[in-house]
C-alpha cells in the first residue's frame, strides 16, 4: 500500500472518529444543560408552591386558586403535591414511584430526580412540629424535541461528513504528495551517465524541499566519489600497467636474440626493479583497501612511542644505508594506543619520502609533546611541493609535477593519511618549492 493511500485512510478514520466523538459529546453536553435548566425551572416552581402553601391560610379558597393560576403557569404534565410525613407510614403519591425513590424522597431534605420521561424536585419543610414533603414534577417536552432534533442533525452530519472526509483527504493527500512522486520519477532517471543532474527544489523550507536538498547533497557526494573512483581506477591501471609493460618489454628484448651473461643480468635487474615497484604498488593498494573497509576492526595496543621510533629508525637505516637521519626526542613519556604495523607503515613512508626527495640529504626528526598530543616532526631539505599541488598530495596516485624522475607510486601519503585518521590523529605538511618539506604528525597521548 502506498504512503498516500495509507495516509489518506489514517486521516479519514481519525477525522471521522473525531467527528463522531464531537457529535456524541455535543449531544450529551446539550442534554445535560437542558436537564439542569429544566431542573432550575422546577425548583423555582417548587419555591412558589412552598410559598403559597405556607401562606394559604391568608387567602380564601377562591383567592388561593386565582393566585396559583397566576404564579404557577403549568409546565407540560406538571404535578404539585404537598404531603404530610407521618412516621412509620409511606404516604400515597400521585405517581407510582419505585420503592427506592420513595425512600429518598422521604429522607432527603432537597432532592432532584428523573424517572423515565418526567423530571422532578422535592423538598421537606417543617411547619410547627409537622413535616411536609413538597414534590413538583413535569415533562420537558421542549427539551426532548430539541434533543431529538439535535440527534437527527448530528447523525445526518456524520453520515454526510464521513464520505466527504474520505474524498477530501484522498484528494488533498494526492495533491500534496504529488511533488514527491515527481521527484521519485526524476530520481529514477538519474544514473551513472547523468549523475550531475539534481532534483528541483521548489520550497527549501518545507519537508519536501529539505528532502530534495538532502538527496541533491547525496548525489553530489556520489558524483565526487564516482569521479574519484574512476580516477583511482585510471591511475591504478596506469601505475600497474607501466611496470608490467616494462617487464614484458625487457623480457621480449632479452629473448629476441642470444645475449651475453652480463646483458641477461642487466635485463633481469631491470625486470626485478620493475617487479619490485609493481609489488609495492599492489601491497599498498591492498593495505589501503583493507584499512578503508575495516577501520573498526583494526587492533591496537599500548605503544611507548619514543622507543618505538628509535626501533623504526634503526630498521630504516639498516635497509637504506645511504640515508642520513637525525632523531631528537624531548622529555616524555610518549604513550599511545595504536597498531604497530600500520603506524610503522606510515612513518616509514614519511621517512622514505623525506630521504628520497632530498637525495638522501640530512633529515631531522623531532619528537615532543604538545597539549594532549605527541608531535612527530620530519624535516628535509628536498625539492619541496608547490602551494597549488600541496592540497592534492593526499589523493591516491597523485604525484607532484617535480617528482616524475623519482621512483614512486603516489599511494604512500594517501595511505599515511588514512592510517593517522583511524588513530584519531592529524597529519599536516608545510613545504616550499626548492627549499624542503616539514611534516607534522600528531597522535593523541594516553597519559
Amino acid at each position: 500500500m502506498k504512503i498516500s493511500t495509507r495516509l489518506s485512510i489514517i486521516i479519514s478514520l481519525t477525522s471521522s472518529a473525531i467527528l463522531i466523538v464531537f457529535g456524541v459529546f455535543l449531544y450529551f453536553f446539550v442534554s445535560f444543560h437542558q436537564a439542569r435548566n429544566f431542573e432550575d425551572r422546577l425548583k423555582k416552581r417548587l419555591a412558589i408552591t412552598e410559598k403559597i402553601f405556607l401562606d394559604k391560610e391568608s387567602f380564601t379558597t377562591r383567592e388561593y386558586e386565582k393566585l396559583k393560576m397566576q404564579f404557577l403557569p403549568l409546565l407540560p404534565n406538571e404535578t404539585e403535591e404537598v404531603i404530610e410525613i407521618k412516621k412509620g407510614q409511606i404516604p400515597e403519591f400521585i405517581h407510582n414511584y419505585p420503592k427506592e425513590l420513595k425512600q429518598q424522597l422521604l429522607n432527603e431534605r432537597n432532592f432532584s430526580f428523573w424517572n423515565e420521561e418526567w423530571q422532578g424536585v422535592s423538598k421537606i419543610i417543617q411547619v410547627g412540629t409537622v413535616d411536609y414533603l413538597i414534590i413538583v414534577t413535569a415533562v420537558d417536552k421542549v427539551g426532548s424535541q430539541t434533543l431529538n432534533f439535535l440527534m437527527s442533525r448530528i447523525i445526518l452530519l456524520i453520515l454526510l461528513g464521513i464520505p466527504l472526509i474520505f474524498v477530501v483527504s484522498f484528494e488533498l493527500t494526492k495533491r500534496y504528495l504529488q511533488p514527491i512522486s515527481k521527484k521519485i520519477q526524476h530520481a529514477n532517471m538519474i544514473g551513472a551517465s547523468n549523475l550531475s543532474e539534481r532534483l528541483k527544489v521548489i520550497n527549501p523550507h518545507d519537508e519536501i524541499g529539505e528532502m530534495a536538498i538532502a538527496f541533491n547533497k547525496m548525489l553530489e557526494r556520489l558524483e565526487i566519489s564516482f569521479e574519484a573512483k574512476k580516477l583511482f581506477i585510471s591511475n591504478a591501471s596506469h601505475e600497474i600497467r607501466n611496470p608490467l609493460t616494462a617487464i614484458m618489454g625487457e623480457a621480449e628484448v632479452a629473448i629476441s636474440k642470444t645475449r651475453s651473461a652480463h646483458e641477461y643480468q642487466e635485463s633481469l635487474n631491470k625486470i626485478l626493479e620493475e617487479a619490485d615497484t609493481l609489488n609495492s604498488t599492489v601491497n599498498n593498494l591492498l593495505l589501503l583497501s583493507k584499512i578503508a573497509g575495516n577501520e573498526a576492526g583494526v587492533s591496537s595496543e599500548t605503544i611507548h612511542f619514543d622507543a618505538y621510533l628509535i626501533e623504526i629508525g634503526k630498521g630504516y637505516n639498516y635497509l637504506n644505508s645511504n640515508n642520513e637521519i637525525a632523531i631528537n626526542i624531548e622529555k616524555g613519556p610518549f604513550i599511545i594506543k595504536g597498531n604497530k604495523n600500520l603506524l610503522k607503515t606510515a612513518i616509514v613512508n614519511l621517512l622514505d619520502n623525506a630521504c628520497k626527495y632530498s637525495s638522501n640529504k640530512l633529515v631531522k626528526i623531532k619528537l615532543y609533546r604538545k597539549d594532549k598530543y605527541l608531535v612527530l616532526s620530519i624535516k628535509d631539505k628536498g625539492i619541496g611541493i608547490s602551494k597549488e599541488e600541496l592540497a592534492k598530495i593526499f589523493e591516491p596516485f597523485y604525484r607532484g609535477s617535480n617528482t616524475r624522475n623519482v621512483k614512486g607510486t603516489g599511494i604512500g601519503l594517501s595511505l599515511c593519511g588514512k592510517i593517522i585518521q583511524i588513530h584519531k590523529g592529524t597529519i599536516d605538511i608545510q613545504s616550499q618549492l626548492g627549499k624542503g618539506t616539514q611534516v607534522y604528525l600528531r597522535l593523541p597521548l594516553e597519559s
